[in-house]
């Protein structure tokens, strides 16, 4: 049930999603009050008896007003990036507060480095790091925890992100092991060739991000507004690099490492490469979405 009030991308702190019980500084505050409280029926001190209510009181203000702090707040998730492991993944989130907020601190079971904010007085951007390993992962919950305003509550919120996120395998170099690859048919089966792109014109195809600029026919643009690529082929077809995760040398992270390595010198150099790992098949390509692609996929391998 609690987690299906705080699941999604964004939230709003209010009375049903806000939590406050006293903190460990709060618990020893209500037992020297109770303590005082005893002290002072049995000895008949008046002035124990109200050192005793003053404390109560003062725990009960904290509670209105450590929820008060939270309350109205929004927090919203940003993006999501992606990163090797050496990188660390990060996500970006969004608060926003109508009154000023005092001393949010952020909490997560991956997170590499405690977040406080000591201050927000309207809207802020702030950014979480994560220790992952190399895989795909659930962000997962999210726990916003404040003990404003004297250490004496805990209030707080959760954040259930189903969204996923990717820590990519470390390149390391590996030139021995390119190989190059032709695609032959639909199903684009790899097979070892050693030839090189031709300048025979084929076709004009669409634009993808990260294709090389002195591709684009600009003639084209200039006619019809619309980004067209300039495709070629030799006489033998369409020559294409392709990565096979079979035919390197090493254990399973040392391969992943390698291939991640090939990728991302295919695509720094603008060239249509392919990427064959065990069953799994990613066809020929090029740009930045395609990319993404393989090294999402050799994270989840």
């Amino acid at each position: 049930m609690i987690r299906k009030k705080h699941e999604g991308d964004r939230i709003t702190l209010k009375h049903n999603t806000i939590y406050v019980i006293p903190s460990t500084t709060g618990l020893g505050f209500v037992s020297v009050s109770a303590l005082n409280f005893v002290l002072g029926i049995n000895y008949q001190n008046n002035l124990l008896l109200g050192v005793a209510y003053l404390m109560i009181i003062l725990l009960v203000v904290s509670i209105i007003y450590g929820y008060l702090n939270m309350s109205g707040a929004q927090i919203r998730l940003v993006s999501i990036q992606s990163a090797h492991r050496s990188t660390p993944p990060t996500a970006t989130f969004e608060l926003n507060t109508k009154a000023r907020l005092q001393q949010l601190s952020i909490e997560h079971n991956h997170i590499k480095q405690q977040i406080t904010l000591p201050v927000v007085e309207a809207s802020e951007l702030f950014s979480i790091e994560f220790e992952f390993p190399r895989g795909k992962h659930s962000l997962g919950r999210f726990k916003f925890i404040s003990h404003f305003p004297f250490g004496l509550v805990s209030v707080w919120s959760y954040l259930y992100c189903n969204k996923c996120i990717y820590a990519y395998p470390d390149p390391v170099v590996d030139k021995s092991n390119r190989q190059e690859f032709e695609s032959h048919n639909r199903e684009a089966q790899l097979v070892h060739s050693s030839s090189h792109l031709s300048d025979e014109f084929k076709q004009l195809v669409p634009y993808q991000s990260g294709t090389n600029m002195h591709r684009i026919s600009w003639r084209h643009f200039a006619k019809t507004q619309q980004l067209l690529v300039k495709d070629y082929e030799g006489e033998t077809g369409a020559r294409t690099l392709g990565f096979d995760f079979d035919t390197l040398e090493g254990n399973v992270e040392e391969r992943l490492e390698k291939l991640c390595y090939l990728v991302l010198q295919a695509h720094q150099n603008n060239l249509c490469y392919a990427l064959k790992l065990g069953p799994r098949l990613i066809k020929a390509a090029q740009g930045e979405q395609h990319k993404v692609t393989c090294l999402e996929a050799l994270s989840d391998y």
